[in-house]
């Protein structure tokens, strides 16, 4: 009988309670050139006045075998594979996961898009950093 043993790292791409400003775009990068992917989570909160418009949470994934690119806007390097709103709630917390794929390179969150308020926003990994098989 085998024994598949998976490591597994936590990863931060947007820490716990980061601020995004009305207007304003956070963003957070992990490479996985060495890892097999993981499980992804995002959290927005709004405050007691919710924004006019929600925040918009965008995964991103770029195809590049070197350097992590520059945290960016989907174009050249950046294409987004998801995307979700947020709401428009007093004190409305929004959670979403998201498995990423051991063939993902290189991972982008992104949350933009909130107007008139802040919202506060995380984005954590946990990445499959590497497995072993015994017997």
């Amino acid at each position: 009988m085998t024994t598949t043993t998976l490591t597994k790292t936590p990863r931060t791409l947007i820490a716990a309670a980061t601020s995004n400003a009305a207007g304003s775009t956070t963003r957070g990068t992990a490479d996985l050139r060495t890892a097999q992917g993981g499980m992804l989570t995002v959290k927005i909160a709004n405050g007691a006045t919710g924004p006019t418009v929600p925040a918009t949470v965008n995964i991103l994934i770029a195809h590049d075998a070197g350097a992590t690119p520059t945290a960016a806007a989907a174009g050249a390097d950046w294409k987004t594979i998801w995307s979700f709103a947020a709401s428009t709630g007093n004190n409305v917390i929004t959670e979403q996961s998201i498995t990423i794929d051991p063939g993902v390179m290189h991972l982008e969150v992104e949350v933009t898009g909130n107007t008139a308020q802040a919202v506060t926003c995380e984005a954590f990994l946990s990445e499959i950093s590497s497995a072993s098989t015994t017997g």
